[in-house]
């Protein structure tokens, strides 16, 4: 099991990866860069700045929501292509 952090290094952690970048913040406190970018994408999780992802929404609830979103997109868009044949053919 892996090493608990506390949210305030946490921060201060992000907070140096934005100044210095992720990779020479990692390196210079002994990080992974794995674990750094994925603090990063809890914090943005967190306060809904990830596209695609909504704040409490898991990763396979965005999935079902996009693949139903999906679904009806190309659905409207069979219609549309449709109703243009028949309006090119008038």
């Amino acid at each position: 099991m892996g090493q608990k952090y506390s949210a305030e290094y946490k921060a201060d952690v992000l907070k140096l990866a934005d100044e210095i970048g992720v990779r020479a913040a990692c390196e210079h406190l002994g990080l992974s860069t794995k674990t750094v970018y994925n603090w990063r994408r809890e914090e943005r999780l967190k306060h809904g700045e990830l596209r695609g992802v909504q704040p409490g929404e898991t990763a396979e609830q965005a999935v079902e929501r996009l693949l139903r979103e999906n679904k009806e997109l190309h659905e409207a868009n069979y219609i549309l292509r449709k109703a243009l044949g028949f309006m090119a053919g008038r």
